[in-house]
Protein backbone atom coordinates (compact mmCIF):
# COMPACT_ATOMS: atom_id res chain seq x y z
CA UNK A 1 0.00 0.00 0.00
CA UNK A 2 1.14 3.54 -0.74
CA UNK A 3 1.16 6.42 1.90
CA UNK A 4 0.80 9.79 0.51
CA UNK A 5 1.77 12.36 3.33
CA UNK A 6 -0.52 15.46 3.84
CA UNK A 7 0.67 18.88 3.16
CA UNK A 8 1.44 19.24 7.10
CA UNK A 9 3.80 16.14 7.22
CA UNK A 10 5.42 17.83 3.98
CA UNK A 11 6.17 20.79 5.58
CA UNK A 12 7.18 19.54 8.93
CA UNK A 13 9.29 17.31 7.51
CA UNK A 14 11.18 20.00 5.49
CA UNK A 15 11.13 22.70 8.63
CA UNK A 16 12.92 19.82 10.52
CA UNK A 17 15.30 19.30 8.20
CA UNK A 18 15.87 22.85 7.48
CA UNK A 19 16.79 23.12 11.36
CA UNK A 20 18.58 20.08 11.53
CA UNK A 21 20.67 21.23 8.84
CA UNK A 22 21.19 24.65 10.50
CA UNK A 23 21.90 23.17 13.85
CA UNK A 24 24.62 21.26 11.81
CA UNK A 25 26.09 23.94 10.13
CA UNK A 26 24.75 23.27 6.30
CA UNK A 27 22.94 26.78 5.99
CA UNK A 28 23.14 26.03 2.14
CA UNK A 29 20.89 22.86 2.58
CA UNK A 30 18.69 24.85 5.54
CA UNK A 31 17.72 26.98 2.87
CA UNK A 32 16.76 24.46 0.56
CA UNK A 33 14.57 23.10 3.24
CA UNK A 34 12.89 26.13 4.25
CA UNK A 35 12.65 27.41 0.92
CA UNK A 36 10.89 23.55 0.21
CA UNK A 37 8.58 24.27 3.25
CA UNK A 38 7.16 27.60 2.23
CA UNK A 39 6.25 26.16 -1.24
CA UNK A 40 4.37 23.86 0.42
CA UNK A 41 2.75 25.67 2.35
CA UNK A 42 1.89 28.45 -0.11
CA UNK A 43 0.32 25.84 -2.66
CA UNK A 44 -1.41 24.11 0.12
CA UNK A 45 -5.90 24.55 -0.16
CA UNK A 46 -5.26 24.08 3.71
CA UNK A 47 -6.21 27.56 5.08
CA UNK A 48 -3.85 27.31 8.67
CA UNK A 49 -0.97 26.00 6.85
CA UNK A 50 -0.72 28.43 4.27
CA UNK A 51 -1.19 31.24 6.65
CA UNK A 52 2.49 29.76 8.00
CA UNK A 53 4.33 30.05 4.65
CA UNK A 54 5.88 33.57 5.29
CA UNK A 55 7.61 31.91 8.19
CA UNK A 56 9.77 29.27 6.20
CA UNK A 57 10.22 32.16 3.74
CA UNK A 58 11.69 34.12 5.99
CA UNK A 59 13.99 31.36 7.55
CA UNK A 60 15.18 30.87 4.03
CA UNK A 61 15.92 34.70 3.59
CA UNK A 62 17.94 34.97 6.79
CA UNK A 63 19.83 32.38 6.56
CA UNK A 64 20.99 32.86 3.15
CA UNK A 65 21.48 36.59 4.50
CA UNK A 66 24.10 34.95 6.76
CA UNK A 67 26.16 33.10 3.64
CA UNK A 68 25.86 36.05 1.64
CA UNK A 69 26.27 38.53 4.19
CA UNK A 70 25.15 41.38 1.70
CA UNK A 71 22.97 44.98 1.97
CA UNK A 72 20.30 43.37 -0.40
CA UNK A 73 20.05 39.85 1.47
CA UNK A 74 19.86 41.47 4.70
CA UNK A 75 17.25 43.67 3.80
CA UNK A 76 15.19 41.26 1.97
CA UNK A 77 15.29 39.12 5.35
CA UNK A 78 14.90 42.01 7.23
CA UNK A 79 11.89 42.72 4.66
CA UNK A 80 10.18 39.38 5.18
CA UNK A 81 10.16 39.62 9.04
CA UNK A 82 8.42 42.82 8.92
CA UNK A 83 5.77 40.58 7.62
CA UNK A 84 5.70 38.44 10.69
CA UNK A 85 2.99 38.04 13.59
CA UNK A 86 4.92 40.10 16.30
CA UNK A 87 4.07 37.61 19.02
CA UNK A 88 5.97 35.17 16.58
CA UNK A 89 8.81 33.41 18.60
CA UNK A 90 11.94 32.85 15.68
CA UNK A 91 13.95 29.81 16.52
CA UNK A 92 17.62 30.85 15.71
CA UNK A 93 19.28 28.39 17.70
CA UNK A 94 19.82 30.87 20.10
CA UNK A 95 19.67 31.30 23.97
CA UNK A 96 17.51 33.89 24.24
CA UNK A 97 13.66 34.22 22.92
CA UNK A 98 13.60 36.26 19.31
CA UNK A 99 10.81 38.12 17.97
CA UNK A 100 10.48 39.45 14.92
CA UNK A 101 10.43 43.67 15.66
CA UNK A 102 13.52 43.17 17.25
CA UNK A 103 14.94 41.31 14.77
CA UNK A 104 14.08 43.05 11.90
CA UNK A 105 15.81 46.55 13.50
CA UNK A 106 18.95 44.08 13.51
CA UNK A 107 18.70 42.97 9.78
CA UNK A 108 18.56 46.50 9.00
CA UNK A 109 21.42 47.25 10.95
CA UNK A 110 23.30 44.99 9.05
CA UNK A 111 21.95 45.65 6.02
CA UNK A 112 23.69 48.96 6.45
CA UNK A 113 26.92 47.70 8.08
CA UNK A 114 27.71 45.13 5.48
CA UNK A 115 27.51 47.68 2.90
CA UNK A 116 30.35 49.52 4.07
CA UNK A 117 33.67 49.13 2.28
CA UNK A 118 36.25 47.66 4.51
CA UNK A 119 39.14 50.05 6.07
CA UNK A 120 42.32 49.59 5.32
CA UNK A 121 44.80 51.83 6.52
CA UNK A 122 47.65 50.68 4.08
CA UNK A 123 44.84 52.05 1.66
CA UNK A 124 43.91 55.03 3.49
CA UNK A 125 45.20 57.52 1.32
CA UNK A 126 43.28 56.01 -2.05
CA UNK A 127 39.91 56.31 -0.55
CA UNK A 128 38.04 59.02 -1.53
CA UNK A 129 35.34 61.66 1.01
CA UNK A 130 32.62 59.68 0.05
CA UNK A 131 33.51 56.70 1.86
CA UNK A 132 34.02 58.97 4.58
CA UNK A 133 30.67 59.92 4.53
CA UNK A 134 29.08 56.56 4.25
CA UNK A 135 31.08 55.76 7.22
CA UNK A 136 29.69 59.19 9.04
CA UNK A 137 26.16 57.58 8.38
CA UNK A 138 26.25 54.16 9.10
CA UNK A 139 28.24 55.58 12.80
CA UNK A 140 25.10 57.94 13.55
CA UNK A 141 22.53 55.14 12.95
CA UNK A 142 24.53 52.83 15.40
CA UNK A 143 25.22 55.55 17.99
CA UNK A 144 21.71 56.08 18.16
CA UNK A 145 21.28 52.46 19.07
CA UNK A 146 23.04 52.90 22.03
CA UNK A 147 25.23 50.54 23.93
CA UNK A 148 22.97 47.38 23.19
CA UNK A 149 24.81 44.75 21.44
CA UNK A 150 23.45 42.92 18.74
CA UNK A 151 21.14 39.29 19.29
CA UNK A 152 22.79 38.03 16.17
CA UNK A 153 26.03 38.85 17.52
CA UNK A 154 27.21 34.92 17.64
CA UNK A 155 25.95 34.73 14.18
CA UNK A 156 27.32 37.22 12.42
CA UNK A 157 30.62 37.59 14.32
CA UNK A 158 30.31 41.59 15.84
CA UNK A 159 30.88 41.39 19.49
CA UNK A 160 31.11 45.01 20.38
CA UNK A 161 28.24 47.33 21.53
CA UNK A 162 26.91 49.09 18.45
CA UNK A 163 27.90 52.06 19.95
CA UNK A 164 31.78 51.22 19.97
CA UNK A 165 31.43 49.98 16.20
CA UNK A 166 29.59 53.30 15.70
CA UNK A 167 32.28 55.38 17.29
CA UNK A 168 35.36 53.52 15.33
CA UNK A 169 33.81 53.71 12.24
CA UNK A 170 33.80 58.20 12.65
CA UNK A 171 37.52 57.50 13.82
CA UNK A 172 38.05 56.02 9.99
CA UNK A 173 36.03 58.59 8.64
CA UNK A 174 37.79 61.45 10.38
CA UNK A 175 41.35 59.31 8.98
CA UNK A 176 39.94 59.54 5.78
CA UNK A 177 39.38 63.78 6.14
CA UNK A 178 42.35 64.30 7.70
CA UNK A 179 44.31 62.76 4.83
CA UNK A 180 42.93 64.46 2.21
CA UNK A 181 43.39 67.46 3.44
CA UNK A 182 47.27 66.80 5.06
CA UNK A 183 48.83 68.90 2.60
CA UNK A 184 47.27 72.12 1.92
CA UNK A 185 46.02 72.40 5.93
CA UNK A 186 48.56 70.23 8.26
CA UNK A 187 47.41 72.77 11.23
CA UNK A 188 43.49 71.83 10.30
CA UNK A 189 44.41 67.84 9.53
CA UNK A 190 45.79 67.43 13.10
CA UNK A 191 42.62 68.82 14.54
CA UNK A 192 40.98 66.03 12.75
CA UNK A 193 43.64 63.15 13.28
CA UNK A 194 43.09 64.00 17.57
CA UNK A 195 39.52 63.87 17.13
CA UNK A 196 40.00 60.64 15.13
CA UNK A 197 41.76 59.23 18.29
CA UNK A 198 39.17 59.67 20.64
CA UNK A 199 36.79 57.45 19.02
CA UNK A 200 39.33 54.96 18.06
CA UNK A 201 39.83 53.77 21.80
CA UNK A 202 38.98 50.17 20.55
CA UNK A 203 40.60 50.17 17.28
CA UNK A 204 43.94 48.21 16.16
CA UNK A 205 46.78 48.99 18.04
CA UNK A 206 48.09 49.49 13.92
CA UNK A 207 45.36 51.94 13.13
CA UNK A 208 46.37 54.08 16.58
CA UNK A 209 50.14 53.61 15.51
CA UNK A 210 49.02 55.60 11.92
CA UNK A 211 47.38 58.46 13.53
CA UNK A 212 49.53 59.30 16.49
CA UNK A 213 52.57 58.94 13.52
CA UNK A 214 50.69 61.55 11.32
CA UNK A 215 50.22 63.59 14.16
CA UNK A 216 53.80 63.46 14.99
CA UNK A 217 55.12 64.60 11.53
CA UNK A 218 52.60 67.09 10.73
CA UNK A 219 53.28 68.87 13.51
CA UNK A 220 57.29 69.26 12.67
CA UNK A 221 57.74 72.53 11.18
CA UNK A 222 61.45 73.72 9.90
CA UNK A 223 63.38 75.49 7.09
CA UNK A 224 64.16 74.22 3.70
CA UNK A 225 67.93 74.08 3.33
CA UNK A 226 67.39 75.25 -0.20
CA UNK A 227 65.23 78.13 -0.01
CA UNK A 228 65.43 78.35 4.17
CA UNK A 229 61.41 79.21 3.73
CA UNK A 230 59.59 78.16 7.12
CA UNK A 231 57.75 74.69 5.99
CA UNK A 232 55.31 72.46 7.95
CA UNK A 233 54.76 69.08 7.64
CA UNK A 234 57.10 65.94 7.08
CA UNK A 235 56.55 63.75 4.29
CA UNK A 236 54.00 66.07 3.07
CA UNK A 237 55.37 69.75 2.59
CA UNK A 238 59.00 68.80 3.25
CA UNK A 239 61.07 65.64 3.35
CA UNK A 240 64.47 64.88 3.77
CA UNK A 241 67.32 64.31 0.94
CA UNK A 242 70.76 62.19 1.82
CA UNK A 243 73.32 64.69 1.49
CA UNK A 244 77.05 65.12 3.03
CA UNK A 245 76.70 66.33 6.50
CA UNK A 246 79.71 66.36 8.21
CA UNK A 247 80.24 67.04 12.21
CA UNK A 248 80.86 70.95 10.97
CA UNK A 249 77.86 70.77 9.05
CA UNK A 250 76.22 69.83 11.68
CA UNK A 251 77.08 71.71 14.30
CA UNK A 252 76.99 74.96 12.36
CA UNK A 253 73.50 74.42 10.93
CA UNK A 254 71.45 72.15 12.82
CA UNK A 255 70.31 74.71 15.31
CA UNK A 256 69.53 77.30 12.58
CA UNK A 257 66.00 75.12 12.86
CA UNK A 258 64.62 72.04 14.38
CA UNK A 259 64.29 69.50 12.57
CA UNK A 260 66.56 71.03 9.52
CA UNK A 261 69.25 67.78 9.77
CA UNK A 262 67.74 64.03 10.54
CA UNK A 263 70.44 60.89 10.55
CA UNK A 264 72.74 63.03 8.31
CA UNK A 265 69.64 64.10 5.70
CA UNK A 266 68.87 67.57 4.81
CA UNK A 267 64.92 69.01 5.02
CA UNK A 268 64.00 70.19 1.44
CA UNK A 269 60.52 71.63 0.81
CA UNK A 270 58.07 70.22 -1.85
CA UNK A 271 58.77 73.24 -3.99
CA UNK A 272 62.43 73.03 -4.06
CA UNK A 273 62.31 69.03 -4.07
CA UNK A 274 60.15 68.78 -7.16
CA UNK A 275 62.23 71.72 -8.76
CA UNK A 276 65.23 69.50 -8.37
CA UNK A 277 63.59 66.38 -9.55
CA UNK A 278 62.42 67.80 -12.60
CA UNK A 279 65.35 69.36 -13.53
CA UNK A 280 66.88 66.51 -12.95
CA UNK A 281 64.51 64.27 -14.91
CA UNK A 282 65.16 66.88 -17.68
CA UNK A 283 69.01 66.83 -17.52
CA UNK A 284 68.74 62.88 -17.73
CA UNK A 285 66.12 63.02 -20.54
CA UNK A 286 69.28 65.17 -22.32
CA UNK A 287 71.97 62.78 -21.72
CA UNK A 288 69.87 59.61 -22.66
CA UNK A 289 68.71 61.03 -25.88
CA UNK A 290 71.94 62.15 -26.59
CA UNK A 291 73.45 58.84 -26.01
CA UNK A 292 70.86 57.57 -27.80
CA UNK A 293 71.76 59.66 -30.63
CA UNK A 294 75.29 58.79 -30.57
CA UNK A 295 74.25 55.06 -30.83
CA UNK A 296 72.57 55.11 -33.87
CA UNK A 297 75.06 57.43 -35.60
CA UNK A 298 77.71 54.59 -34.43
CA UNK A 299 75.24 52.01 -35.83
CA UNK A 300 74.67 53.70 -39.18
CA UNK A 301 78.95 54.14 -39.29
CA UNK A 302 79.08 50.02 -38.25
CA UNK A 303 76.50 49.38 -41.21
CA UNK A 304 78.57 51.45 -44.25
CA UNK A 305 81.44 49.99 -43.11
CA UNK A 306 79.60 46.66 -43.04
CA UNK A 307 78.37 47.02 -46.76
CA UNK A 308 81.81 48.72 -48.03
CA UNK A 309 82.94 45.21 -46.64
CA UNK A 310 80.59 43.28 -48.27
CA UNK A 311 81.10 45.09 -51.37
CA UNK A 312 84.61 44.14 -51.55
CA UNK A 313 83.85 40.48 -50.73
CA UNK A 314 81.76 39.96 -53.95
CA UNK A 315 84.18 41.78 -56.01
CA UNK A 316 86.78 39.36 -54.64
CA UNK A 317 84.32 36.71 -55.69
CA UNK A 318 83.86 37.73 -58.72
CA UNK A 319 87.27 38.61 -59.64
CA UNK A 320 87.89 34.85 -58.67
CA UNK A 321 85.46 33.52 -60.65
CA UNK A 322 86.55 35.17 -64.02
CA UNK A 323 90.36 34.46 -63.18
CA UNK A 324 89.45 30.62 -63.06
CA UNK A 325 87.75 30.93 -66.36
Amino acid sequence: MIFFKSDIEKFNDSMSKGFSDRNKGNLEGAVRNFLQAYEVASKSRDPSLASKADIPLFYALFYDALIKKTPESFKKAADQCRKLDPSTELDLGLASKVYPQDLTRELELLAELSGLPSFDIGKVKSMDMSIAEKYENVANILLAEGARRLILEDLVGLHEPLNVIGFRLLGYARIIRAVKIEENEPSKAIEIYSEALAFLQQATPEVREFVNERITKLGKSTKCWVCHREIQGEEVNYIYLPASVNEYVKSRYDKDAPYLISDGKIAVCRVCYTMIRDLSDKISKYYYDLAIKEMRLMEERINARIRELQARIDLMRTTIRFERK
